[in-house]
């Protein structure tokens, strides 16, 4: 087999942990018997293990990084590019269909976030989101294989066509760094601060900020003095200066640590000392920062509406989005409970350890089958 990855439409650092997550052991499962190719920006190359093992690097221009050229050279260029490099099988980590592809595509489906308006800001998202749509449609009816990070996505995928599935697919759970374990075993003994409640991500108004501020005013409101720790940087200024000024407006300004981006080393610290992880997303593929506390041992409260719930189950509590009053009941559960947070602490280490890289790559293997097709 001769696999062509196409890395294009990386966009995050979160979008590289996922596919060279998962190319790191496919790679070194299947090199040298078969060859792969990867496609990447020329300031964005592969991790050096995987070029090492005999992964070939093939890069193009960072002029093409905005989604629309990108899109335009992919539709004209890739196919031949393709055939040159006698490809037999492509892998793609847009979610989308590549247009005139000569050969069988693989795709891999990351990102949720063209099926939640809510999430789209101005006309240029909104356009954005239907043309990702129609790419996601035709990859839904066409593809060979298509691999979902969880099968909330799947359903998303699923819910825009009559069609009750996709050709062939597969779930691959995004697994957690070696690293990862490591450092959350060292810290097992750690004491938790008390009261402590944490929420890691991008913070974009989708991500629920304001209801955990609201939340935290109930809380505060029945005598239980938490302390909010958001951990992430700010893509828009503007819904960071509103969650600022309802900090202010309710008086919780030395009750809310805003952190920013942090290192790895302060982000695994937070995890530790953290007594629950809370993140009122409503548009979650999987949920990395989650799955990453679940690790440590910190019980999980978010959303039914998106991924972490399924990633997430048997550690926390999930219900519904944008509701502060069912969130502060949750957060009080394992703030106060402390049978309960035992409960839930030991079920997420369980949850976590099956979420290895090792585990989580195998449906990868599905690709050489459509080497022959």
């Amino acid at each position: 087999m001769r696999l062509l990855v196409n890395t294009l439409s990386i966009g995050s650092m979160s979008g590289r942990h996922v596919v060279y997550g998962f190319l790191r052991p496919y790679s070194e499962a299947i090199l040298p018997a078969h060859q792969m190719m990867i496609l990447h920006y020329e300031s964005d190359s592969p991790p050096e293990e995987i070029l090492a093992r005999g992964a070939i690097s093939i890069p193009v221009s960072d002029r093409l990084r905005h989604w629309a050229k990108r899109s335009v050279w992919e539709a004209l260029s890739l196919p031949d590019l393709i055939r040159r490099r006698a490809a037999d099988v492509v892998l793609t980590a847009s979610g989308s269909w590549i247009p005139r592809c000569p050969v069988p595509q693989a795709i891999l489906c990351q990102n949720p976030w063209c099926y939640r308006p809510k999430a789209h800001r101005g006309w240029s998202d909104r356009l954005k989101a239907q043309l990702q749509r129609l790419g996601y449609a035709k990859a839904y009816r066409c593809a060979d294989l298509m691999i979902y990070l969880s099968d909330h996505l799947r359903q998303l995928y699923a819910s825009d066509h009559r069609e009750p599935s996709s050709r062939r697919h597969e779930i691959a759970y995004v697994g957690l760094n070696r690293d990862t374990f490591e450092t959350a075993q060292q810290f097992r003994d750690q004491p938790r601060d008390p009261l402590s409640i944490l929420s890691v991500s991008a913070m974009a108004n989708w991500k629920g900020a304001h209801t955990l501020v609201d939340a935290l005013a109930i809380l505060h409101g029945r005598s239980i003095p938490a302390q909010l720790r958001l951990c992430g940087p700010w893509p828009d200024s503007v819904y960071e200066t509103k969650v600022r000024q309802q900090i202010d407006r309710l008086g919780l300004g030395p009750f809310v640590e805003i952190l920013g981006r942090v290192s790895d080393e302060e982000l695994h610290r937070q995890y530790a000392v953290n007594q629950v992880y809370a993140l009122p997303s409503y548009c979650e593929s999987f949920g990395i920062p989650a799955a990453e506390a679940m690790a440590f041992g910190t019980p999980i409260v978010s959303t039914t509406c998106c991924a972490i719930s399924e990633v997430c189950q048997p550690a926390g509590h999930f219900g519904p989005v944008n509701d502060p009053q069912w969130t502060a009941d949750a957060l009080a559960k394992l703030l106060t409970d402390q049978q309960q947070w035992q409960r839930f602490s030991d079920a997420a280490r369980i949850r976590a350890a099956e979420l290895t890289w090792e585990n989580c790559y195998k449906p990868f293997h599905q690709i050489e089958a459509l080497a022959g097709a």
